[in-house]
């Protein structure tokens, strides 16, 4: 399938073809992207997690989580939480710790 025009979600979606446009998360609410190994996606991506297995041509901000597969392709810059590189992964951009993450008010705990 080819979508041409940006798409706003909720909950979560998958992408297995092509969208020419933006990919974001509806305002006020949460989600997450996955994207299969032949998928690809010319425009940026705004999510909480994401799991990435084809090509982005465009920023990704993934304020939670953000797992680029073997597969994946990135031509562009990268805001994330926490961030899983799989070997073999492509970037051609910056990568940026978002420090003004959701759970950054957590108490940290060390118990003996």
């Amino acid at each position: 399938m080819n979508i041409r025009g940006s798409m706003s979600f909720s909950g979560g979606i998958r992408l297995d073809g092509k969208l020419y446009g933006n990919l974001s998360i509806a305002e006020g609410s949460h989600g997450s992207v996955i994207m299969g190994p032949k998928s690809k996606i010319i425009g940026d991506i705004t999510t909480d997690s994401a799991i990435i297995a084809g090509e982005v041509k465009g920023n990704i901000e993934a304020v939670d989580f953000l797992e680029l597969h073997s597969t994946s392709i990135v031509h562009g810059d990268i805001v994330y939480g926490t961030l899983e590189i799989h070997s073999g992964a492509i970037i051609n951009g910056t990568l940026k710790k978002n420090i003004n993450k959701k759970n950054n008010n957590k108490e940290i705990r060390n118990d003996k």
